[in-house]
């Protein structure tokens, strides 16, 4: 048995890991007295009792690499002291139940900012953590017999650029007897989906093989729960706080498979071989089903011929790589595999195109940070590196080693009222539809960035006027822009039912907020349809800075129905006093930012560290 598969995706998604707790980034140091605290408790949802070893992170929002993190002791309390004032992210962690953010009311919510003034000491905040869910069950074979090694996931609808996709929860491998358990689970609905390759083990994301099978004509499709091929047509297992649901059993069927045989040939300078170069099949589809990497190979052959196995019919991306002395090549071809194997399919991989180009700012330069970076990133495939580079003086930067294919820009660096006003690859517009590399062209792209972007800022509440914490609140540009995603704009509002959306494009505009929405469901037509009429007017120019304060739509999420109705708040439920309480420390901010003329009382009672009203739903 031998490694044949490196975890090319592991490689190309990395990460960085995440610090031990407890743990704090270096910071400046303030005066004491300015300085603020949060204390509180974490207890399970059934009981009220106390969690010990739970993780308390608190992370900033004005700088990700700023946090801090504290475990619960053994009455489940926690403190963090010496924060500096600002905006951050708060959540638990505790083995054995789901991550809860502050300002959650259920799992999917976004959470809220925390905004901490100078010298507040935010005490009794309560978490109460629900239990994970678990599906069991084992996968069988067209015999009834056990197939070890088969690959089990239990899936979720998101909406990605307004399409919904099954995007993956967990996944796990069965044991020798067929048997799996999806453990982990936050409530809600699941697609349960196996895929099982005779001969390849699946172990994290490296496939391993025994060398087994490698050659049959029949192979296994995936299959979702309770034994279709078809998203569409399986049904979903619904599962609430701490469920454990045994015996789904999903039967594996044979289908008829084919292989794709080919070459690559490395055209690099002084390097011929077409060994060392990993392969890898990835599906494309307009549907619900999630688009992993199908299959993925390791080329030995130094004439650099390679055979796929057990390939299903249906259209795909055919992506070569390659790493020499720190540079990356690449390459990818589209296949469609019929009702026959595919022969001679050729890869070239060649030096990339080098693409020069130019930054005009069309106001003032503004950057967050100390420098500006451009990357072009596939359009056409999730499986394929983003060439990068710096913006040197003079606004000029050179894209090295880009391979053909269909990209967009991004640029990361400018400040958050900044926005990419245009993109010119050669005579033809790159922005709303990106631009296409072919080898053996040299143009250059020609980037505008404008610094004087609009600002909307407002307060969201409920229909009783109450201030809503941690609701999606977005910006949707006209119906003639809506597939440019790039103008959509949304943030989440604080404990304060505040919000602030900058660096906004110039045109027109509805502004929305939910009670309960997915992520990104505001980008499909067919979710929009039903709220167009309660979404408020904003037209914008360059330079604008609105305040919109609006109700929230009072909806019922299609996934509502997912989470335990015992599921109260993630952080707790603020009453109507500790609202004013809220109210009063907003005002407190607004006067230390010198924008407040109101009663200096009120000021120094939100600062005399009188904790908010919290108290539990039943």
């Amino acid at each position: 048995m031998r490694l044949s598969v490196p975890s090319l995706l592991a490689l190309l998604l990395a990460l960085p890991a995440a610090a031990q707790s407890p743990q704090r980034s270096s910071s400046p140091i303030r005066p004491q007295q300015q300085q603020c605290s949060i204390s509180g408790m974490v207890v399970k949802l059934a009981g009220s009792e106390p969690l010990r070893s739970a993780i308390v992170e608190l992370q900033s929002v004005e700088d990700r690499t700023h946090s801090v993190s504290v475990a619960t002791d053994a009455g489940g309390r926690f403190q963090i002291k010496g924060i500096d004032p600002g905006r951050y992210r708060l959540k638990v962690t505790r083995n054995g139940f789901v991550i809860q953010e502050y300002g959650q009311k259920t799992p999917s919510d976004p959470g809220s900012d925390l905004r901490l003034s100078a010298g507040q000491d935010l005490k009794d905040l309560l978490f109460r953590l629900i239990p994970w869910s678990v599906i069991a069950g084992r996968i069988l074979n067209e015999d009834g017999e056990p197939l070890p090694w088969a690959q089990v996931s239990a899936l979720r609808e998101v909406y990605r650029e307004g399409k919904r996709k099954l995007s993956p929860e967990v996944m796990v491998p069965t044991n020798d007897f067929g048997e799996y358990r999806l453990f982990g689970l936050p409530p809600g609905r699941y697609f349960v989906s196996a895929k099982y390759k005779p001969g390849v083990k699946i172990i994290g994301q490296q496939q391993i093989q025994t060398g087994l099978g490698d050659d049959s004509e029949r192979g296994y499709a995936p299959t979702y729960y309770p034994g279709s091929p078809d998203p569409a047509r399986a049904s979903t297992i619904a599962v609430k706080a701490g469920d454990e649901i045994p015996s789904v059993e999903i039967l594996l069927r044979p289908v008829t498979v084919f292989k794709i045989r080919g070459r690559v040939f490395n055209m690099v300078s002084g390097k011929r071989s077409g060994s060392g170069v990993n392969i890898v099949l990835e599906p494309r589809n307009t549907g619900l089903a999630w688009n992993s990497p199908d299959q993925q190979m390791y080329v030995e052959k130094p004439d650099g011929s390679f055979e796929i196995n057990n390939v299903l019919p249906g259209s795909y991306t055919l992506s070569a790589f390659w790493f020499d002395e720190g540079k990356r090549y690449q390459t990818r071809q589209s296949i469609e595999v019929g009702n026959a194997d595919v022969e001679g399919m050729n890869l070239v991989i060649g030096p990339g195109v080098a693409i020069s180009g130019h930054v005009t700012w069309d106001g003032k330069p503004s950057l967050e940070r100390d420098e500006l970076s451009v990357y072009a990133s596939a359009a056409d495939s999730t499986m394929s590196f983003s060439s990068g580079a710096r913006i040197t003086r003079g606004d000029s930067f050179t894209l090295r080693d880009v391979s053909e294919g269909t990209y967009r820009l991004i640029i990361y660096g400018q400040s958050k009222d900044s926005y990419l006003k245009a993109v010119r690859y050669g005579t033809g517009d790159g922005l709303e539809n990106g631009f296409t590399v072919i080898r053996g062209t040299q143009p250059s792209i020609e980037v505008t960035i404008s610094s004087r972007g609009a600002r909307v800022q407002g307060t969201i509440t409920d229909a009783d006027k109450v201030p809503a914490a941690g609701l999606w609140v977005v910006l949707v540009p006209d119906e003639a822009h809506r597939g440019q995603s790039r103008l959509y704009k949304q943030t989440t509002t604080d404990q304060f039912g505040h919000f602030e959306l900058r660096g906004i494009a110039p045109g027109d505009y509805k502004l929305f907020s939910w009670e309960e929405v997915e992520d990104g469901a505001w980008e499909d037509p067919n979710f929009l349809k039903p709220f167009e009429e309660k979404g408020e007017w904003v037209s914008l120019q360059d330079g604008d800075a609105k305040t919109v304060d609006i109700v929230a739509i009072k909806t019922k999420s299609p996934q509502n129905a997912w989470h335990s109705p015992s599921f109260s708040s993630g952080s707790q439920l603020i009453t109507r006093a500790g609202q004013e309480r809220a109210r009063f420390e907003r005002l407190a901010l607004q006067f230390a930012a010198g924008e407040a003329g109101g009663n200096k009382a009120t000021v120094v009672l939100a600062l005399s560290g009188i904790p908010f009203g919290f108290s539990m739903e039943p």
